[in-house]
Protein backbone atom coordinates (compact mmCIF):
# COMPACT_ATOMS: atom_id res chain seq x y z
CA UNK A 1 0.00 0.00 0.00
CA UNK A 2 1.03 3.54 -1.24
CA UNK A 3 1.79 5.92 2.25
CA UNK A 4 0.07 8.19 1.92
CA UNK A 5 1.50 12.24 2.05
CA UNK A 6 0.59 14.53 5.43
CA UNK A 7 0.43 17.95 3.32
CA UNK A 8 -0.82 19.22 6.43
CA UNK A 9 2.22 19.59 8.11
CA UNK A 10 3.82 21.24 5.06
CA UNK A 11 0.78 23.43 4.99
CA UNK A 12 1.65 24.78 8.72
CA UNK A 13 5.63 24.62 8.22
CA UNK A 14 4.92 27.34 5.11
CA UNK A 15 1.88 29.00 7.31
CA UNK A 16 4.26 29.74 10.69
CA UNK A 17 7.29 30.47 8.19
CA UNK A 18 5.11 33.56 7.30
CA UNK A 19 3.83 34.29 10.20
CA UNK A 20 7.53 34.83 11.81
CA UNK A 21 8.05 37.25 8.45
CA UNK A 22 5.04 38.94 10.05
CA UNK A 23 6.32 39.28 13.59
CA UNK A 24 10.07 40.65 12.35
CA UNK A 25 8.47 42.95 9.71
CA UNK A 26 5.72 44.71 12.30
CA UNK A 27 7.01 44.60 15.61
CA UNK A 28 11.28 43.86 15.23
CA UNK A 29 11.45 46.63 12.58
CA UNK A 30 9.27 49.27 14.18
CA UNK A 31 10.67 48.80 17.42
CA UNK A 32 14.26 48.20 16.66
CA UNK A 33 15.14 49.02 13.63
CA UNK A 34 13.23 52.47 13.57
CA UNK A 35 12.77 52.72 17.01
CA UNK A 36 8.92 52.85 17.61
CA UNK A 37 8.68 52.76 21.27
CA UNK A 38 5.63 50.85 20.25
CA UNK A 39 5.21 47.36 18.13
CA UNK A 40 3.08 47.65 15.04
CA UNK A 41 1.73 43.94 15.91
CA UNK A 42 2.25 41.91 18.73
CA UNK A 43 1.41 38.39 19.41
CA UNK A 44 1.40 36.34 21.93
CA UNK A 45 5.07 34.77 20.25
CA UNK A 46 4.64 31.64 22.18
CA UNK A 47 3.03 29.17 18.71
CA UNK A 48 6.77 28.10 18.54
CA UNK A 49 6.56 24.48 19.66
CA UNK A 50 4.95 23.29 16.07
CA UNK A 51 8.16 24.50 14.08
CA UNK A 52 10.53 22.87 16.61
CA UNK A 53 8.51 19.54 16.99
CA UNK A 54 8.17 19.11 13.37
CA UNK A 55 11.86 18.99 13.50
CA UNK A 56 12.39 16.58 16.26
CA UNK A 57 9.86 14.01 14.44
CA UNK A 58 12.01 13.92 11.33
CA UNK A 59 15.15 13.70 12.88
CA UNK A 60 13.65 11.29 14.95
CA UNK A 61 12.20 9.41 12.12
CA UNK A 62 15.15 9.70 10.49
CA UNK A 63 17.29 8.10 13.36
CA UNK A 64 15.07 5.67 13.19
CA UNK A 65 15.72 4.37 9.52
CA UNK A 66 19.53 4.15 10.39
CA UNK A 67 19.43 2.53 14.18
CA UNK A 68 19.58 -0.88 13.07
CA UNK A 69 21.99 -0.70 10.72
CA UNK A 70 23.80 1.47 12.84
CA UNK A 71 23.89 -1.12 15.23
CA UNK A 72 24.76 -4.00 13.44
CA UNK A 73 27.84 -1.72 11.76
CA UNK A 74 28.73 -1.09 15.32
CA UNK A 75 28.58 2.52 15.13
CA UNK A 76 29.14 4.56 18.32
CA UNK A 77 26.70 7.20 19.40
CA UNK A 78 28.98 9.72 19.30
CA UNK A 79 30.13 8.47 15.56
CA UNK A 80 26.37 8.63 14.36
CA UNK A 81 25.20 12.31 16.19
CA UNK A 82 28.37 13.52 14.27
CA UNK A 83 26.93 11.97 10.98
CA UNK A 84 23.85 13.69 11.87
CA UNK A 85 25.58 16.67 12.64
CA UNK A 86 27.30 16.53 8.63
CA UNK A 87 23.99 15.30 6.90
CA UNK A 88 22.44 18.72 8.21
CA UNK A 89 25.45 21.04 7.34
CA UNK A 90 25.04 19.73 4.18
CA UNK A 91 21.43 20.34 3.58
CA UNK A 92 20.99 23.07 5.24
CA UNK A 93 24.41 24.98 5.48
CA UNK A 94 24.79 26.52 2.21
CA UNK A 95 21.07 28.32 2.77
CA UNK A 96 22.43 28.92 6.09
CA UNK A 97 26.04 30.51 4.88
CA UNK A 98 24.25 32.32 1.92
CA UNK A 99 21.59 34.22 4.39
CA UNK A 100 24.17 35.14 6.57
CA UNK A 101 26.70 36.85 4.29
CA UNK A 102 23.65 38.29 2.67
CA UNK A 103 22.94 39.51 6.26
CA UNK A 104 25.96 40.95 7.11
CA UNK A 105 26.01 42.50 3.41
CA UNK A 106 22.47 44.53 4.08
CA UNK A 107 23.44 45.37 7.60
CA UNK A 108 26.48 47.15 6.57
CA UNK A 109 25.02 49.18 3.89
CA UNK A 110 21.54 50.16 6.08
CA UNK A 111 23.92 50.94 8.81
CA UNK A 112 26.09 52.91 6.07
CA UNK A 113 29.72 51.74 7.63
CA UNK A 114 32.50 52.01 6.13
CA UNK A 115 33.36 49.45 3.52
CA UNK A 116 36.88 49.25 5.41
CA UNK A 117 35.43 48.14 8.43
CA UNK A 118 33.36 45.29 6.77
CA UNK A 119 35.82 42.94 7.00
CA UNK A 120 36.20 43.27 10.86
CA UNK A 121 32.20 43.15 11.06
CA UNK A 122 32.38 39.66 9.30
CA UNK A 123 35.05 38.42 11.32
CA UNK A 124 33.58 39.58 14.80
CA UNK A 125 30.38 37.87 13.40
CA UNK A 126 32.36 34.00 13.01
CA UNK A 127 30.49 32.59 15.92
CA UNK A 128 27.11 32.65 13.65
CA UNK A 129 29.01 31.70 10.73
CA UNK A 130 29.91 28.71 12.40
CA UNK A 131 26.01 28.40 13.55
CA UNK A 132 26.68 28.49 17.59
CA UNK A 133 24.43 31.12 18.13
CA UNK A 134 22.39 29.38 20.56
CA UNK A 135 24.81 29.10 22.60
CA UNK A 136 24.92 32.40 23.27
CA UNK A 137 28.20 33.21 21.76
CA UNK A 138 27.57 35.39 18.91
CA UNK A 139 24.99 37.61 20.87
CA UNK A 140 26.04 40.94 18.85
CA UNK A 141 29.79 41.57 18.50
CA UNK A 142 32.31 44.35 19.53
CA UNK A 143 31.45 45.72 15.70
CA UNK A 144 28.13 46.62 16.85
CA UNK A 145 28.01 46.16 20.51
CA UNK A 146 27.47 42.96 22.79
CA UNK A 147 24.44 41.36 24.37
CA UNK A 148 25.05 43.12 27.46
CA UNK A 149 26.64 46.12 25.97
CA UNK A 150 24.58 47.33 23.30
CA UNK A 151 25.60 49.82 21.11
CA UNK A 152 22.86 52.85 21.22
CA UNK A 153 19.29 51.65 20.23
CA UNK A 154 21.18 47.76 19.49
CA UNK A 155 19.16 44.69 20.76
CA UNK A 156 19.99 41.15 19.90
CA UNK A 157 18.41 40.46 17.15
CA UNK A 158 19.04 43.18 15.01
CA UNK A 159 23.11 43.16 15.98
CA UNK A 160 23.37 39.66 14.36
CA UNK A 161 23.38 38.82 10.80
CA UNK A 162 20.57 37.01 10.50
CA UNK A 163 17.92 36.96 13.41
CA UNK A 164 15.88 34.06 12.58
CA UNK A 165 19.17 31.74 12.28
CA UNK A 166 18.84 30.97 15.86
CA UNK A 167 16.90 28.21 15.22
CA UNK A 168 18.85 26.81 12.65
CA UNK A 169 22.09 27.01 15.04
CA UNK A 170 19.56 25.17 17.41
CA UNK A 171 18.98 22.35 14.69
CA UNK A 172 22.42 22.41 14.59
CA UNK A 173 23.68 22.07 18.02
CA UNK A 174 20.59 20.73 20.19
CA UNK A 175 19.85 18.43 17.11
CA UNK A 176 23.32 17.37 17.72
CA UNK A 177 23.05 16.65 21.40
CA UNK A 178 19.14 14.74 21.40
CA UNK A 179 20.84 12.64 18.66
CA UNK A 180 23.66 11.61 20.50
CA UNK A 181 20.95 10.37 23.29
CA UNK A 182 18.90 8.84 21.12
CA UNK A 183 22.04 7.20 20.04
CA UNK A 184 23.75 6.31 23.18
CA UNK A 185 20.30 5.27 24.54
CA UNK A 186 16.98 5.72 22.95
CA UNK A 187 14.99 3.74 25.84
CA UNK A 188 16.67 5.94 28.38
CA UNK A 189 16.25 9.08 26.56
CA UNK A 190 12.68 8.86 25.54
CA UNK A 191 11.59 7.25 28.44
CA UNK A 192 13.14 9.51 31.34
CA UNK A 193 15.73 12.22 30.05
CA UNK A 194 13.43 13.93 27.65
CA UNK A 195 9.88 14.00 29.43
CA UNK A 196 11.94 14.75 33.16
CA UNK A 197 14.22 17.79 31.17
CA UNK A 198 10.99 19.35 29.71
CA UNK A 199 9.26 19.69 32.48
CA UNK A 200 11.63 20.82 34.70
CA UNK A 201 12.26 23.13 31.86
CA UNK A 202 8.60 24.19 31.78
CA UNK A 203 7.95 24.19 35.28
CA UNK A 204 11.14 26.21 36.10
CA UNK A 205 9.48 29.26 33.92
CA UNK A 206 6.85 28.81 34.55
CA UNK A 207 7.31 29.16 38.18
CA UNK A 208 9.53 32.67 37.19
CA UNK A 209 6.78 33.97 35.13
CA UNK A 210 9.16 34.19 32.24
CA UNK A 211 8.18 33.19 28.74
CA UNK A 212 11.45 31.68 27.11
CA UNK A 213 12.86 33.32 24.48
CA UNK A 214 16.03 32.53 22.20
CA UNK A 215 17.63 36.28 23.13
CA UNK A 216 17.16 35.65 26.90
CA UNK A 217 19.81 35.20 29.16
CA UNK A 218 18.86 32.62 32.33
CA UNK A 219 21.55 32.44 35.26
CA UNK A 220 22.92 29.60 37.43
CA UNK A 221 25.21 30.93 39.92
CA UNK A 222 28.01 32.51 37.89
CA UNK A 223 27.34 30.72 34.90
CA UNK A 224 24.65 31.87 32.20
CA UNK A 225 22.23 30.03 29.87
CA UNK A 226 20.94 31.38 26.80
CA UNK A 227 17.40 30.35 27.41
CA UNK A 228 17.22 29.61 23.53
CA UNK A 229 19.74 26.56 24.11
CA UNK A 230 17.86 24.50 26.59
CA UNK A 231 14.31 25.73 24.41
CA UNK A 232 15.52 23.84 21.40
CA UNK A 233 16.39 20.72 23.25
CA UNK A 234 13.25 20.49 24.87
CA UNK A 235 11.73 21.01 21.76
CA UNK A 236 13.12 18.30 19.79
CA UNK A 237 12.92 16.26 22.64
CA UNK A 238 8.81 16.79 22.11
CA UNK A 239 9.28 16.26 18.77
CA UNK A 240 11.12 12.55 19.17
CA UNK A 241 8.44 11.73 21.97
CA UNK A 242 5.63 12.77 19.50
CA UNK A 243 7.04 10.47 16.99
CA UNK A 244 6.54 7.34 19.30
CA UNK A 245 3.14 7.84 19.89
CA UNK A 246 2.25 8.49 16.29
CA UNK A 247 4.26 5.82 15.32
CA UNK A 248 2.12 3.35 17.78
CA UNK A 249 -1.14 4.91 16.70
CA UNK A 250 -0.95 5.40 12.80
CA UNK A 251 -2.07 1.98 12.26
CA UNK A 252 -5.09 2.06 14.34
CA UNK A 253 -8.96 1.76 13.62
CA UNK A 254 -10.21 4.63 15.02
CA UNK A 255 -14.26 4.45 15.68
CA UNK A 256 -16.91 7.43 14.11
CA UNK A 257 -17.24 8.84 17.71
CA UNK A 258 -13.34 9.03 18.74
CA UNK A 259 -12.98 10.57 14.99
CA UNK A 260 -15.51 13.22 16.03
CA UNK A 261 -13.81 13.95 19.29
CA UNK A 262 -10.53 14.54 17.73
CA UNK A 263 -11.98 16.75 14.98
CA UNK A 264 -13.62 19.21 17.45
CA UNK A 265 -10.27 19.15 19.82
CA UNK A 266 -8.33 20.53 16.43
CA UNK A 267 -10.89 22.56 15.70
CA UNK A 268 -10.07 24.44 19.08
CA UNK A 269 -6.52 24.02 18.90
CA UNK A 270 -6.32 25.42 15.17
CA UNK A 271 -8.72 28.31 16.54
CA UNK A 272 -5.66 28.83 19.31
CA UNK A 273 -2.65 28.40 16.60
CA UNK A 274 -4.38 30.95 14.26
CA UNK A 275 -5.32 33.42 16.75
CA UNK A 276 -1.94 33.37 18.64
CA UNK A 277 -0.31 33.65 15.68
CA UNK A 278 -2.13 36.59 13.47
CA UNK A 279 -4.32 38.13 15.76
CA UNK A 280 -3.08 41.30 18.05
CA UNK A 281 -2.77 40.72 21.34
CA UNK A 282 -3.53 44.21 22.13
CA UNK A 283 -7.02 44.98 19.79
CA UNK A 284 -10.00 43.81 21.67
CA UNK A 285 -10.39 40.33 20.34
CA UNK A 286 -7.00 39.36 21.28
CA UNK A 287 -7.43 40.34 24.45
CA UNK A 288 -10.12 38.13 25.04
CA UNK A 289 -8.71 35.35 24.18
CA UNK A 290 -6.24 35.98 27.53
CA UNK A 291 -4.32 32.73 27.27
CA UNK A 292 -0.44 32.29 29.11
CA UNK A 293 2.36 31.05 27.03
CA UNK A 294 2.90 27.40 28.72
CA UNK A 295 -0.86 26.68 28.17
CA UNK A 296 0.04 27.74 23.98
CA UNK A 297 2.70 25.87 24.19
CA UNK A 298 0.98 22.64 25.99
CA UNK A 299 -2.22 23.51 23.08
CA UNK A 300 0.10 23.76 20.56
CA UNK A 301 1.94 20.28 21.45
CA UNK A 302 -1.82 18.82 21.37
CA UNK A 303 -2.27 20.63 18.01
CA UNK A 304 0.99 19.33 16.54
CA UNK A 305 0.40 15.79 17.70
CA UNK A 306 -2.86 15.80 16.06
CA UNK A 307 -1.71 17.03 12.20
CA UNK A 308 1.26 14.64 12.89
CA UNK A 309 -1.67 11.61 13.33
CA UNK A 310 -3.51 13.01 10.64
CA UNK A 311 -6.91 10.97 11.63
CA UNK A 312 -9.68 14.39 12.34
CA UNK A 313 -11.41 16.07 9.40
CA UNK A 314 -9.95 19.59 10.19
CA UNK A 315 -6.45 18.20 10.33
CA UNK A 316 -7.44 16.23 6.47
CA UNK A 317 -9.37 19.02 5.73
CA UNK A 318 -8.80 20.04 2.07
CA UNK A 319 -7.94 23.65 2.54
CA UNK A 320 -4.59 22.46 4.95
CA UNK A 321 -4.12 18.46 3.39
CA UNK A 322 -4.18 19.45 -0.61
CA UNK A 323 -0.99 18.38 -2.54
CA UNK A 324 -0.33 21.93 -3.45
CA UNK A 325 1.14 22.91 -0.22
CA UNK A 326 4.26 20.38 -0.89
CA UNK A 327 6.36 22.57 -2.92
CA UNK A 328 5.77 25.65 0.29
CA UNK A 329 6.23 22.76 2.33
CA UNK A 330 9.78 22.14 1.10
CA UNK A 331 10.79 26.07 0.70
CA UNK A 332 9.31 26.68 4.06
CA UNK A 333 13.05 26.61 5.77
CA UNK A 334 14.46 28.37 2.20
CA UNK A 335 11.69 31.06 3.18
CA UNK A 336 12.69 31.07 6.73
CA UNK A 337 16.25 31.30 6.48
CA UNK A 338 16.36 34.31 3.63
CA UNK A 339 13.73 36.65 4.85
CA UNK A 340 15.78 38.77 7.09
CA UNK A 341 18.01 40.06 4.40
CA UNK A 342 15.32 40.93 2.26
CA UNK A 343 13.87 42.85 5.08
CA UNK A 344 16.76 45.23 4.64
CA UNK A 345 16.30 45.21 0.92
CA UNK A 346 12.23 45.66 0.51
CA UNK A 347 12.77 48.30 3.30
CA UNK A 348 15.22 50.53 1.57
CA UNK A 349 13.44 49.94 -1.95
CA UNK A 350 10.65 51.22 -0.03
CA UNK A 351 12.27 54.16 1.14
CA UNK A 352 12.61 53.44 4.80
CA UNK A 353 16.23 54.02 5.46
CA UNK A 354 16.40 56.64 7.73
CA UNK A 355 12.78 56.72 8.73
CA UNK A 356 12.86 57.94 12.46
CA UNK A 357 9.15 56.99 14.37
CA UNK A 358 10.85 57.46 18.10
CA UNK A 359 8.11 60.20 18.43
CA UNK A 360 5.57 57.09 18.53
CA UNK A 361 4.35 56.11 22.33
CA UNK A 362 1.76 55.06 23.74
CA UNK A 363 0.36 57.97 24.20
CA UNK A 364 0.11 59.27 21.08
CA UNK A 365 -0.30 55.66 19.29
CA UNK A 366 -3.37 55.53 17.40
CA UNK A 367 -2.64 59.21 15.94
CA UNK A 368 0.42 58.62 14.70
CA UNK A 369 0.90 54.77 14.21
CA UNK A 370 -1.40 54.68 11.28
CA UNK A 371 0.17 56.75 9.08
CA UNK A 372 3.20 55.32 8.67
CA UNK A 373 1.25 51.36 9.31
CA UNK A 374 0.04 50.77 5.82
CA UNK A 375 3.75 51.20 4.60
CA UNK A 376 5.29 48.33 6.76
CA UNK A 377 2.09 46.30 6.03
CA UNK A 378 3.73 46.82 2.45
CA UNK A 379 6.81 45.70 3.81
CA UNK A 380 5.58 42.66 5.17
CA UNK A 381 3.60 42.12 1.90
CA UNK A 382 6.21 42.62 -0.32
CA UNK A 383 8.98 40.87 1.21
CA UNK A 384 6.79 37.82 1.64
CA UNK A 385 6.42 37.57 -2.47
CA UNK A 386 10.04 38.61 -2.52
CA UNK A 387 11.69 35.83 -0.12
CA UNK A 388 8.82 33.30 -1.58
CA UNK A 389 10.44 34.02 -5.30
CA UNK A 390 14.32 33.61 -4.03
CA UNK A 391 13.13 30.64 -1.89
CA UNK A 392 12.13 28.62 -5.02
CA UNK A 393 14.51 29.31 -6.95
CA UNK A 394 17.31 28.95 -4.79
CA UNK A 395 15.48 25.56 -3.31
CA UNK A 396 15.53 24.67 -7.23
CA UNK A 397 19.37 25.90 -7.50
CA UNK A 398 20.41 24.05 -4.37
CA UNK A 399 18.85 20.92 -5.16
CA UNK A 400 20.13 20.27 -8.33
CA UNK A 401 23.91 22.23 -7.95
CA UNK A 402 24.71 22.78 -4.78
CA UNK A 403 23.90 19.48 -3.18
CA UNK A 404 25.21 16.80 -6.17
CA UNK A 405 28.59 19.26 -6.01
CA UNK A 406 28.62 18.80 -2.34
CA UNK A 407 28.38 15.29 -2.49
CA UNK A 408 31.28 14.82 -5.02
CA UNK A 409 33.24 16.20 -2.42
CA UNK A 410 34.93 19.18 -4.12
CA UNK A 411 37.38 19.85 -0.89
CA UNK A 412 39.48 16.59 -2.33
CA UNK A 413 41.11 16.00 -4.94
CA UNK A 414 39.37 13.49 -7.78
CA UNK A 415 41.68 10.70 -6.71
CA UNK A 416 40.77 10.74 -2.80
CA UNK A 417 36.84 11.56 -3.60
CA UNK A 418 37.00 8.32 -5.81
CA UNK A 419 38.74 6.53 -2.93
CA UNK A 420 35.90 8.04 -0.31
CA UNK A 421 33.18 7.04 -2.65
CA UNK A 422 34.89 3.37 -2.71
CA UNK A 423 34.85 2.74 0.76
CA UNK A 424 31.16 4.31 1.48
CA UNK A 425 29.81 2.02 -1.19
CA UNK A 426 31.87 -0.78 0.52
CA UNK A 427 30.14 0.22 3.77
CA UNK A 428 26.75 0.42 2.37
CA UNK A 429 26.79 -3.39 1.26
CA UNK A 430 28.36 -4.32 4.19
CA UNK A 431 25.25 -2.62 5.72
CA UNK A 432 22.62 -4.34 3.49
CA UNK A 433 24.99 -7.64 3.74
CA UNK A 434 24.58 -7.02 7.54
CA UNK A 435 20.56 -6.45 7.50
CA UNK A 436 19.97 -9.24 5.01
CA UNK A 437 21.88 -11.75 7.30
CA UNK A 438 19.88 -10.09 10.28
CA UNK A 439 16.30 -10.87 8.62
CA UNK A 440 16.69 -14.16 7.68
CA UNK A 441 17.67 -14.41 11.55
Amino acid sequence: MKKEMNYTIEFYRFMLAINFCLVHALMVFPMFVFGSNVPFFYAGLDVIVPFMAFAGYFMMRGFVKQEKQAKLMNKSAGRQAWEYLKSRLISMGPTYLVASIAGWLMINIWNGNRLIDWPIHLLNSVWELFGLQITGAGFGNPSVGTAWYPAPGAWPPVQMLGSPLWFISGVFVAGFMVYYLLAANKDRFLGFIAPVVTLIFYGSHYMAQEQPMWYQITSLGGLKIAQGWPEMFVGLSLGCLLYVAVDRLKDKQWSKGMIGFLTVVQIIMTIVVWVRSWVPIFIPFGMYFNLGWASVHLLTLIFTFLVLLNVDKCTRCKVFSSKIWATPGRMAMYFYMLHWPMLYIVAMCLGMRGMDLSYITMDNMMETMMGVLPKFIMLFVFTTIASAIVAYFFMKFDKKKIQPWLKSRPWYTREQAAIEDAEAEAERARAKELLAQAADQ
